[in-house]
């Protein structure tokens, strides 16, 4: 369970608060095309008698010139998509300076410490030197 919810926080992550809300209108939107597109087609596919989305369909071909709810959902479907991509890809984004941040951080930390060592190890040297030419 820890191994699930350590992988759902990477995810996560990546995601600023403004592409987190982007990511899950997306989701909305999808999920909402996706409905639009089945009520459409159970619309224009069965032949039931009184059908209860018959005069919703109608009256919405009637608004949006010709468009009713399959070619309503599809068109809310790609929508979302769209946004989804570019969520998707501002996180990726972020998610790539963080892991360059964080690269550059490492490289530092241990150019300083080999800087470090080094002039540990020539002080030392020249200690050993100086008590050398001493005796």
């Amino acid at each position: 369970m820890s191994k699930e919810l350590n992988t759902k926080n990477k995810f996560f992550k990546s995601f600023t608060p403004k592409s987190l809300t982007w990511f899950i209108i997306s989701l909305v939107l999808i999920a909402f095309g996706l409905i639009f597109t089945v009520l459409g087609l159970i619309d224009d596919y069965t032949n039931l008698y009184n059908s209860p989305l018959e005069t919703p369909n109608e009256s919405m071909k009637a608004m949006m010139a010709g468009v009713g709810f399959t070619w309503f959902g599809v068109i809310v479907t790609v929508a979302g998509a769209i946004i989804l991509a570019f969520a998707l890809s501002f996180a990726s984004k972020s998610e790539d300076r963080e892991k360059d941040r964080e690269a550059r951080r490492r490289q530092r930390r241990e150019s300083l410490s080999t800087q470090t060592q080094n002039q540990e190890t020539y002080s030392t040297l020249i200690n050993n030197s100086q008590e050398t030419k001493k005796e």
